[in-house]
Formats: C-alpha cells, structure tokens, sequence
C-alpha cells in the first residue's frame, strides 16, 4: 500500500511540474502554488523547490519575489522550522506591499502559536481584525484570518469565532472557501450551542466539503464530530462514521488524522463494552501521537487505555497511563492558564493605550469610555458562556464515567447556584481527599481564604443583585488563573478558599498576588463613585501546620484578619505556628 501511494505521488508530482513548466507568467504559477499548499503540502513543497531552482539565474518582479518568500515561509512552517520561518515572514511584513504584508502578519500569528507564544501572537491580531473590516478579496480574508480563528479557538472566544466566520461568508459563495470557514466555526458551534442545533450544521457542512472535495477538511471535521458523538452516548453513530471514511483517512496518511480516528472509534468501542477492539486502536492511536499535547486525540488516547488498563486489573499498565494522563493534563492546563494570562496582558496593554490616548486628546475620551463600556460588556458575555461551556464538560465526564442521570443531578447540587464553583459541603469533601492524598505521599499543599473587602457596603449601597454580579466577576477572574487539580470553594457570603494541592507557600502567595491584581483591576464603572472591588488574602501551608484543612483554614483565617487589620486589600502567610 505505502509503495502504491510512493508511486501515485511521484506521477501527481510529476503532472503538476509538467503542468507548471508550460505556465507563462511566473505570477501565475506562484497564484497556483497558493492554492496547492492547503491541498497536497508534500507536493507543494516539492513544487516550490523546483520553481526557486528554475528561478535562480531569471529576473523577478519585485511582487513576486515577495510572493515567492511569502510561501518559502509556509513551506518552513509545515516542515516545523518555525525560527526561519519567523524571520522570513518578519522581512516580509516589512517590506513587501500592505496585501503581501498583511498576510505575512497572519502569518506571524500562527507561528506564534505554534511556538506557543501567545502574548506575541495576541499583539498582532488586532491589526489583522481593523484591515480584514475593510477587505472584499474573499480568498485574502480567508488567509489573513484563519490564524486568528484558530488562536481564537485557543482562548474559547466561540462568540468572537462565529461573528469573523459569518464575515467572511458574506462575502463568498465559493463551495471550497466556504467549507474551510465553516469547518473553523463547528467547534466553537458544538461548545456554544445546543447538540441539535451543531448536528444540523455539521450535516450541512459535511456535504458541502464533500462537493469542493476538500478532503482534508471534511475528516478533519468528521475526526472531531466523532469524539462530540462519543461525549453524547451515540457511540454505535460514532462508529459508523468510522467505518464509512477510514479507508480515506488510510489513503491520506496523516499522522494526526489517523491517531484522532482510531481512538475515537475506541473510545466508543469502550463505552459499548467491547474492551479488546478498544484496546487495539488505542494502542495503534499511541504509536503515531503527535508532539502537541493539546490536540484531543492524545488526551483521549490516555484515558482510553488508563479505563482499558483498569477494567483488565493491568496495574502496571495502570501505573504507566494514569502517569500519562496525568502529565497531559497537567500540560494542557498550563498551556490554558499561558493563554489566558496573555490575552490578559495584551488586554491590559490596549486599555493602558487607550487611557493615554485619553490625557492626550480629551475631545475623544467620551467616544473612549463608550467603547470600553461596550468591550467590557461583550467580555462578561464571554466570561458567562465560558461559565457555561466548563458546566456542560463536568456533565460529559460525569456521563463518560457511566453515572445515572439521578446521580449527575445530585452533583449539580454540590456546586453553588450563583459562582458555578463548590458550595461549602462539597469543597470540604473534595479537601479532605486532597490532604489525605498529599499527606500519604508527603507532597507539599497550601490553603488560601479571601473574602471581598466592604462588600456588606456594595450590598447596602447598590442592592444584592449588584452583590451578586461582583461575586461572580471575581470568581470568574480567579479561576482563569487556576490549575484544573486546584478546589476552589464559596464557604459562605463573600467568603472564598481555595486547596492548592503540590503547591508550596510561595507559589500559593505568587497566585494570590495575581487574584488579588485582577479582582482590583476589574471594570466597576456601574459601581457608585468611591466603591471598587479589591479582596484581602491569608494563606497556610501543610508543612507548617499540618494536612488537617479545618486546621489550615483556621490558620489561613487568622492570617486574613491580619490582612484586615493592616488595611486590607494584601496577601499574608501564615508564619510557622
């Protein structure tokens, strides 16, 4: 088979260089190349290798040379050269005409978040939203903010992502350009609205991908529509589409592909009990991983054979997936509070612009103030739908795990109604299996409690319903900063704790000091003047005082009132008892 595939990418290659050679303008064939790139990456490359080479001794355009570059800096991308690429793109956007270097800033985009680099990715994604408002090229604001999407997809912006897609369909009704916008949008469909209504748009979508014969595109979907069917007990539908498109996904041989089909047909197999045929895609997924930890398939791909190597009494293997599993997590939780604290800081970096523009040029701070007020709106939009959207995930593990509806149910009751984070029972249930989890293994645990400062008076002043968006915008902040290991607890009123389990003093007072800026810097301009929000922090640690949480929070307590009494609005640690 893999000799077969040799041989037929070998002839396609050489059709499209003979098709290439009798290509006139060399415009053209760059135009063509443009185009190949999201279709065939391998002969793509070979491609352009073979245009530079017949270009070395003939006169270019200055346009095309950049052209030229422009796509020699995709090819490094896909090869995952991402420090030439970065270079190259960089020169481009200097110098090239404001279409060329538009496209080099996308660009730019995307190979930062490749790198990971998200706060350098967000510093330019404002300057690709204000030009693509003005574009009606229908293929440059594909390329221009694909990236954006996709950086989008990172931070959960689903509202965001949907309006960028709904633009860029307005202005074409080309069937392959309109598949790869839609195919962007589905995700952040399935996170942001119902299942019938993102089944709808998948069937929709499917069809249309199949017409353009974007091929890449429509697995790709179908691989993610797979894991959602999964999440929503459709296993025997979930296997169906395995059947019916894996032959494809053969034919293509991408790595990542082939990995996120298999164990999603696992993780159905596992939930219709067929624990032998689950154990033998998993295992295939496992062997062609992909380094990026953030893709789902490697997630899934863990739990998949930790749940198989439990049902087997494999403890072993147990011991190995769990492990695992474990430092994916932990990864892709970093990855999430690394993308959150950059738009955060890029954020903060615009509204520090706009306030000096403010000093200024005062004939424009009304119009300023406005849309500040209206960003900050929208923002408490998304901050609800991501409320929203991490509910539902605790509902899907809940089922995953094979719970009875009446049990789910009783779960939702351990949470608190208004924060969407644990009620009093339930975070004394949840810190006591921590300390004892960190007392067996003598790993380090600390304890934060904070309680908002003059709150009584925002409640007295403003009424409670105020009282209540307040303690909801400060438990939302908080928890952007937040590991998914961390319990987080509303003990009562404004009172808050927080169970930092492998987390030292110091660590533990390096985040409060990070919640404690963000509750300060929160929007309070519907607040009367003189009332802010700022909360005062105490915290105490296992090594001090020992792993029983009614004594840690009770040194934790005291070391708040210290906090109160020094003027509020700080963080204290408890000093060894």
């Amino acid at each position: 088979m893999r000799l077969i595939k040799s041989i037929l990418a070998i002839f396609f290659s050489c059709v499209i260089t003979s098709v290439y050679a009798n290509t006139s303008s060399i415009s053209e064939q760059l135009q063509a190349l443009d185009e190949l790139r999201l279709k065939d990456r391998i002969v793509f490359s070979d491609r352009l290798a073979s245009l530079k080479n017949s270009l070395i001794d003939e006169p270019i355009e200055q346009d095309d040379k950049h052209k030229l570059a422009l796509l020699s800096a995709w090819d490094l991308v896909s090869k995952g050269d991402f420090n030439q690429a970065l270079k190259l793109a960089e020169e481009i956007e200097q110098q090239a005409s404001e279409q060329l270097a538009i496209r080099a800033t996308s660009l730019i985009v995307n190979i930062h978040t490749l790198s990971f680099k998200y706060t350098d990715a967000f510093a330019s994604v404002e300057k690709l939203i204000n030009y693509a408002s003005s574009v009606n090229d229908e293929q440059l604001y594909y390329q221009i903010m694909g990236p954006v999407i996709l950086l989008y997809s990172k931070i959960e912006r689903y509202k965001q992502i949907q309006q960028l897609i709904g633009n860029g369909l307005t202005l074409t009704r080309n069937k392959t350009l309109r598949c790869r916008l839609e195919s962007l949008g589905l995700p952040s469909l399935y996170h942001s609205t119902s299942f019938s209504i993102y089944q709808e748009k998948f069937n929709e979508v499917n069809l249309l991908c199949e017409l353009a014969a974007e091929a890449m595109f429509n697995l790709l979907n179908i691989r993610n529509h797979m894991f959602y069917l999964v999440e929503q007990q459709q296993a025997a539908t979930a296997l169906t589409f395995y059947q019916q498109y894996y032959p494809q996904v053969e034919q293509i041989d991408y790595p990542i592909l082939t990995a996120g089909f298999n164990v999603a047909a696992a993780k159905a197999l596992l939930q219709q009990g067929q624990l032998i045929a689950a154990n033998k895609l998993a295992r295939q997924a496992e062997q062609i991983l992909p380094n990026d930890r953030n893709d789902p398939a490697v997630l899934s791909t863990y739990q998949v054979l930790t749940l198989i190597a439990q049902a087997e009494r494999n403890f072993e293997n147990l011991l190995r997936y769990s492990e695992k599993r474990r430092d994916t997590e932990l990864a892709i939780a970093t990855e999430k509070a690394s993308q959150q604290l950059a738009y955060q800081l890029v954020s903060s970096k615009a509204q520090l612009k706009e306030q000096r523009i403010q000093l200024l040029d005062k004939d424009n701070a009304l119009l300023t103030l406005e849309r500040n007020l209206y960003q900050q709106q929208a923002d408490n939009r998304y901050l609800l739908l991501l409320l929203i959207s991490s509910l539902s995930l605790v509902l899907v593990a809940l089922t995953y795990r094979g719970m009875t509806r009446s049990k789910r149910y009783r779960k939702m009751a351990e949470f608190d109604q208004l924060t969407g984070i644990s009620n009093r029972h339930h975070f004394f249930q949840q810190a006591k299996i921590a300390t004892h989890y960190c007392q067996q293994n003598q790993r380090p645990l600390s304890v934060i409690l904070f309680d908002l400062d003059h709150f009584k008076q925002i409640n007295d002043t403003c009424g409670h319903a105020i009282g209540d968006w307040a303690l909801q915008q400060v438990v939302a902040t908080c928890r952007n900063f937040m590991r998914n290991s961390d319990i987080f607890g509303r003990l009562g009123g404004e009172e808050f704790a927080i169970v930092l389990p492998d987390c030292t003093a110091y660590k533990a007072e390096m985040l409060a000091e990070i919640c404690r800026e963000a509750i300060a810097a929160i929007e309070t301009s519907q607040l009367p003047s003189g009332l802010t929000l700022s909360a005062s922090f105490g915290i105490s640690e296992a090594a001090q005082s020992g792993y029983d949480i009614n004594v840690l929070l009770d040194i934790a307590d005291k070391a708040l009132y210290h906090v109160k009494r020094n003027g509020r609005n700080q963080v204290y640690v408890s000093k060894k008892q």
